[in-house]
């Protein structure tokens, strides 16, 4: 082998190296950092079930101008630790809130079905997570979990939801279910009774624990003011309380159409021409006041009204009075919604000079 030969075998390998050398740094590279994310993950979320709906709420940030909900179904007794990259590999997209639908005076929530006669739903469990996406559609880190698994045996809402109103309380009723979801027969169902103001999405519970029986007795209400009502059946699924879809709202504005009780132990007194009427004070809590009356003794006229506008007091001076006849004193009490009692028993009072 001559020299030249030598010299380009030389050269040929030293070309394959510096490529080999080349290619392996290509592929090693320099280390790539872990993603930015400019928006603050969704607040932890909760799963609730209502009857044949699973309800994901969570709380989004101002920021956020969509949220996806993504929905894994697993087994049962799958472990309960999962890493995130294998949640996502496997979840899939459920649905996006957008817009008011983030900013809910109720807070954000994604109603989710599933078909409880589907027997195999008694062996999943439901795995949630909420991504939250800002307006020019970057991302935030995945939220945490929230687990549910699906009850089966969980009664049908209530039905034919009535009211009345009295003044002490909103008496509602109800007919309860007779089925499941499932179909089995509803046994052993318990009531919650939820308001809300007209118009708003805020509702709290009624009761302090699920009712035995369908009907309440609403005692905290003020007259005039518009109320929803719905109720939900409780079904006690292996001991754990279940709560179905409510009922068809019942809207009712109280509207009080109820007079206060007559006064009562009117007396009355007179001297220098004057008569002075005195009376105890009406217990009723939206007393407005008092109207007087008077008549003359021995006539079949109607009493004359000697207060234009009710009065406060529980005394009256009468200037009017003849001197030397006699009168019959009558109080009526007006709430402050117009409704005027009974007239109080007449006290006969004569004029004195």
């Amino acid at each position: 082998m001559g020299w030249r030969q030598t010299v380009r075998l030389w050269l040929a390998w030293s070309g394959l190296l510096l490529a080999l050398g080349s290619a392996g740094c290509a592929k090693v590279g320099p280390p790539v950092p872990p993603p930015r994310f400019t928006l603050a993950a969704a607040g932890e979320p909760t799963a609730t079930q209502y009857g044949d709906q699973i309800v994901v709420r969570f709380v989004a940030t101002d920021r956020a101008a969509r949220a996806d909900i993504l929905r894994r179904i697993e087994p049962r007794n799958a472990p309960l630790a999962l890493p995130e990259d294998r949640f996502v590999q496997d979840a899939r997209l459920i649905g996006s809130l957008t817009g008011q639908e983030l900013s809910s005076g109720a807070g954000p929530a994604y109603a989710d079905a599933f078909d409880p006669q589907d027997t195999s739903w008694k062996d999943k469990r439901i795995r949630y997570a909420i991504r939250l996406v800002d307006a020019r559609g970057r991302p935030s880190p995945l939220s945490g979990y929230a687990l549910v698994y699906p009850a089966l045996s969980v009664a049908q809402p209530p039905r034919d939801l009535q009211a009345a109103v009295t003044q002490e309380a909103i008496r509602l009723q109800w007919q309860p279910p007779e089925q499941n979801l499932d179909a089995s027969p509803a046994t052993e169902v318990r009531f919650n009774v939820y308001r809300r103001a007209a118009g708003s999405a805020v509702e709290s519970r009624r009761n302090s624990a699920p009712l035995p029986t369908p009907q309440f007795a609403e005692t905290d209400f003020t007259f005039g003011e518009e109320y929803e009502y719905v109720v939900r059946a409780v079904s006690y699924v292996q001991g754990a309380p279940v709560e179905s879809r409510p009922s068809p709202a019942l809207r009712v504005r109280p509207v009080d159409t109820f007079p206060p009780a007559a006064p009562t132990n009117v007396t009355g007194a007179s001297a220098a021409g004057i008569v002075n009427l005195f009376f105890p004070s009406s217990p009723e809590k939206d007393l407005r006041g008092y109207i007087i009356y008077r008549r003359e003794r021995g006539t079949n006229d109607p009493p004359t009204r000697l207060t234009p506008t009710p009065i406060q007091r529980t005394t009256f001076q009468d200037l009017t009075g003849v001197r030397g006849r006699v009168y019959l004193y009558f109080v009526t009490a007006v709430d402050v919604f117009g409704n005027e009692s009974e007239r109080s028993q007449p006290v006969e009072v004569e004029v004195v000079p």
